[in-house]
């Protein structure tokens, strides 16, 4: 056979994509001529193919040393350039050619494509839009246009080149892929998730799309989908790190803190420079109480951005639910909420520290973080006021009205107003740090700081006495199973903290009780209040409204009998008025309710039932009805 025929033969075997069949016959020729120039050519494209540009463009130089002017040869050199990342050398060799093949599209768009990924957007935005102006029909031209735009942050422009690129082939699944993309960054979640299932539709082996399938689906709180597709995404792609990421958190949010540590671990083996994985690993080991563990990784974390400054603030927690307050309280000086402060105020310069001597210094407190938070640091406020220090609070609007009542603030203002002068400025989440660097006051007192005691207004709890009497019988129990920042409602690069308990489990353990049962959920779902009910065995009455009124709230909370839900700000307010309540702790737990334990030392004679790190709420949610069962069942009335 002759080399002709041979090459032939090896093209008939590259065109089908038999590469593996197509380089033996390459090779063949080249153990009869191993400077023949098709040979080596074709050769270097199949192993440019196959993912080895290395060996291809070596093929192809010697390819060009034989035929230095060869096209083809030139134009596969550059791709092969292109794919090593060489893109200031691809972008060079693909110039070179542009002034033989003006007409031709093709090598403009690959030259502007190099510019792109050399990290010159803006100069490959120029040649793009003229490339636009003279083929405007080209898809593809729209596509790279959006692809340039996008890589400057202009998301809302990128996504309408996407929809050009896609009216003209709307059969291309990059181009659903990179309007997706777009408009998950804009935050139009389920845009961008019907833009990933086109994508897969068209392309249902393509594991960019379903990887970015899954993430929106966490995105929009679905983590049960995702995980059914990042396990989907695996079995195709078992040595893809981030992959292995993305299903760990998939797990991670549905509570499943111990399944989600073999992914992890898994995408930390695969990619060991990879800094992010790393600080996801460090942060589930820590909400699990492995510090030892998860201080092994605290040095791979360089580069890892927002999620590093997540670990930091787990690290603090668990130095705070061990009960080791010198370390948390310090740690916890360095929280992502106290440097987004310092951001929205650059001209406050925030103390950690308490002026001395201290009496008669005027402090202005700033709140920083969550209704829940406000109340929760403000018990260390009347330990300042004891020690002769005037304090100035500056409040959010919904609890300035139960704050200006206390005796432990001097004067209490809005968070918007001027900043009245004093001797030092303080977040709120940072007064125990401060009490604890005094000298004289000691360690044990931060810890030992009871709630905020707030009064409820004597006509509203006439009228809160009076409502319940309307609706039923004694004993009254307040029931909240959701608190935070639903996932499909989060906005941003940070998780909000979330926290639900199961509806239909949690209503099963308030069957047998001979109670009147009040739903104070904020923003309940439609529906949701019925299917509690139909749980229970009994009516259960919204009393939702009462979220947006406060004072009424904290009246409420003073006279019912029990309170029974997931941590939020009505425990803040409970415990303020001196009463207790149960509490349904979601694993990990906030630091507040501790690593472990029926009780926290920061809410005296609250109970405490835990999910399991498996995500398992059966046996909190038993305890919590035998318990229920003895207070308020026919036998402990």
């Amino acid at each position: 056979m002759t080399e002709r025929e041979l090459i032939e033969q090896g093209l008939d075997a590259h065109r089908a994509g038999r590469l593996a069949e197509a380089k033996r016959i390459y090779e063949q020729i080249l153990g009869i001529n191993p400077r023949h120039p098709d040979a080596l050519h074709l050769l270097g494209l199949a192993e440019l193919q196959g993912g080895d540009p290395r060996k291809a463009l070596a093929l192809i130089e010697q390819a060009l040393a034989e035929q230095p002017e060869n096209w083809a040869f030139r134009a596969n050199r550059a791709a092969a350039l292109r794919a090593l990342g060489r893109y200031r050398e691809a972008f060079a060799a693909y110039e070179q050619m542009l002034p033989r093949a003006p007409e031709d599209p093709q090598l403009a768009l690959a030259a502007a494509g190099c510019l792109a990924q050399a990290g010159e957007p803006a100069q490959a935005e120029q040649r793009l839009r003229a490339l636009a102006r003279r083929f405007p029909a080209l898809a593809a031209v729209w596509f790279d246009l959006g692809n340039a735009v996008r890589d400057q942050g202009r998301l809302e422009e990128a996504a309408q080149h996407y929809r050009r690129a896609l009216e003209l082939d709307g059969s291309w699944p990059d181009a659903w892929l990179g309007l997706g993309s777009a408009l998950h960054g804009l935050e139009r979640l389920a845009e961008a998730e019907r833009c990933f299932r086109e994508a897969l539709a068209r392309a249902p082996a393509d594991a960019r799309a379903r990887f970015n399938l899954g993430s929106v689906l966490i995105d929009r709180g679905r983590f049960a989908e995702a995980e059914r597709e990042c396990r989907r995404l695996l079995a195709a792609t078992p040595e893809w790190a981030a992959a292995h990421s993305l299903l760990a958190s998939a797990l991670g949010h549905q509570g499943r803190l111990l399944d989600s540590l073999e992914p992890l671990r898994r995408a930390c083996a695969l990619d060991p420079e990879d800094a992010r994985a790393a600080a996801a690993l460090a942060l589930a080991l820590l909400q699990l109480g492995r510090e030892e563990e998860a201080a092994a990784l605290l040095p791979r974390l360089r580069g890892a951005g927002a999620l590093a400054e997540e670990v930091h603030d787990a690290l603090a927690s668990a130095h705070l639910a061990a009960g080791r307050w010198s370390e948390g309280w310090r740690q916890y000086a360095h929280r992502v909420s106290r440097a987004r402060a310092r951001e929205r105020h650059p001209g406050t310069v925030f103390a950690t520290a308490l002026p001395q001597p201290l009496p008669g210094k005027h402090l202005i407190v700033r709140r920083e973080q969550g209704l829940g938070d406000e109340l929760f640091f403000l018990r260390f406020a009347p330990l300042l006021r004891a020690r002769g220090a005037r304090i100035t609070y500056l409040s959010g609007a919904k609890l300035a009205s139960l704050l200006a009542r206390s005796p432990a603030l001097d004067t209490v203002v809005a968070e918007s107003a001027a900043l009245p002068s004093g001797e030092a400025v303080l977040l709120a989440g940072d007064l125990p740090l401060a009490l604890l660097s005094t000298p004289g006051l000691g360690e044990p007192c931060p810890a030992l700081a009871p709630p905020f005691p707030l009064a409820p207004l004597p006509d509203r709890l006439a009228a809160q006495r009076a409502a319940l009497a309307r609706l039923g019988p004694p004993p009254y129990l307040g029931l909240t199973w959701r608190a935070g920042t639903p996932p499909a409602q989060v906005r941003g690069a940070h998780w909000v903290l979330f926290k639900q308990a199961p509806l239909e489990a949690f209503g099963a353990a308030l069957r047998g009780l001979e109670a009147t049962l009040l739903a104070l959920q904020r923003h309940p779902e439609p529906g949701e209040i019925e299917r509690l009910a139909q749980a229970a065995g009994r009516p259960v009455h919204d009393l939702s409204a009462l979220n947006e009124d406060l004072e009424a709230m904290l009246a409420l909370l003073a006279v019912v009998d029990d309170y029974i839900g997931v941590s939020n700000t009505n425990m803040h307010l409970r415990a303020g008025v001196g009463k207790t309540a149960r509490v349904l702790v979601p694993c990990p737990a906030e630091w507040r309710w501790m690593a472990s334990g029926e009780e926290s030392p920061w809410f005296p004679g609250f109970r405490i039932y835990r999910q399991k790190p498996d995500g398992d709420w059966s046996e909190a949610l038993a305890r919590l009805a035998q318990e229920l069962r003895a207070a308020f069942g026919p036998s402990g009335k």
